[in-house]
């Protein structure tokens, strides 16, 4: 003999899968963030560097990798001065 069916478990997994294909729907905008469009791309190969600024004028050091799950190597967080310093190597 089966149980029921149950409409509240169909209306949770529905509400899950909504938000699900939304995430992802939002990941495909490739470009945007917050529908903005965004500030620079770069082509990068492995053992390229990459300094991300923060919002705080903080940023973080990471090193371009051969992984295609995680290809990013944090190598150090960086003061503003610091930030400076790569600024300047790359002008």
């Amino acid at each position: 003999m089966t149980t029921p069916y149950d409409d509240s478990v169909r209306k949770e997994w529905k509400e899950r899968k909504d938000k699900i294909e939304g995430y992802y729907r939002e990941i495909g905008k490739l470009g945007t963030v917050d529908n903005e469009k965004i500030s620079s791309i770069s082509v990068v190969k492995s053992g390229d560097k990459l300094v991300v600024q923060l919002d705080d004028g903080d940023g973080i050091l990471y090193e371009i990798i051969e992984d295609l799950v995680n290809p990013l190597k944090m190598i150090k967080t960086l003061s503003q001065g610091e930030i400076d310093k790569f600024t300047n190597l790359t002008k």
